[in-house]
């Protein structure tokens, strides 16, 4: 059993390092913000597309809507900020100020907004695979430009009346 662990470890410590900076509004793509159900879904997504690098999740939401992340994806990193584009400026801070090019393979940018189109463009010049994956809604053409790949998150989204009879 001992070595199984090991072996686990081993294997872990080789898989690419990605960090996922996800704006869990923009995701979700809900004028009323994301539900619980949302949240689960999109943290599922990310582990199952990308599960074959080792995933460091970092996810961003205005204070409002803070409770369905905190209670839904609780190995994410949380940042929090409300007001107009509150969220991303949170995660714009995080790749501007935590040389993600020394410590990630890969970065991926769950939004399809084009405040993260220079941040990306940076990235990708310093040598880093970046990747926008998208929830509902459609990536903006300067983001498009300034990363390598775009990828739809396989994200089942549910109606408030699917949600509340799943969690009765």
């Amino acid at each position: 059993m001992n070595n199984h662990r090991n072996n686990q470890i081993n294997d872990n410590s080789l898989r690419l390092r990605a960090c996922f900076l996800g704006d869990i509004e923009n995701l979700a793509g809900r004028k009323e913000g994301p539900t619980h159900l949302d949240v689960r879904s999109i943290a599922e997504a990310v582990y199952k597309t990308f599960g074959m690098y080792n995933v460091f999740p970092v996810v961003a939401t205005a204070h409002c809507n803070a409770e369905p992340v905190w209670f839904n994806w609780p190995e994410a990193r949380k940042l929090v900020k409300s007001g107009v584009d509150g969220a991303d400026l949170k995660l714009l801070e995080v790749m501007e100020n935590e040389d993600l090019a020394k410590r990630f393979d890969l970065v991926i940018i769950g939004s399809c907004d084009h405040i993260f189109s220079e941040a990306a463009s940076k990235l990708a010049s310093e040598g880093v695979r970046v990747i926008a994956a998208l929830g509902r809604g459609r990536i903006s053409k300067r983001l498009r430009m300034a990363v390598h790949d775009v990828i739809r998150l396989p994200i089942d989204f549910y109606t408030d009346e699917e949600e509340v009879r799943i969690s009765a």
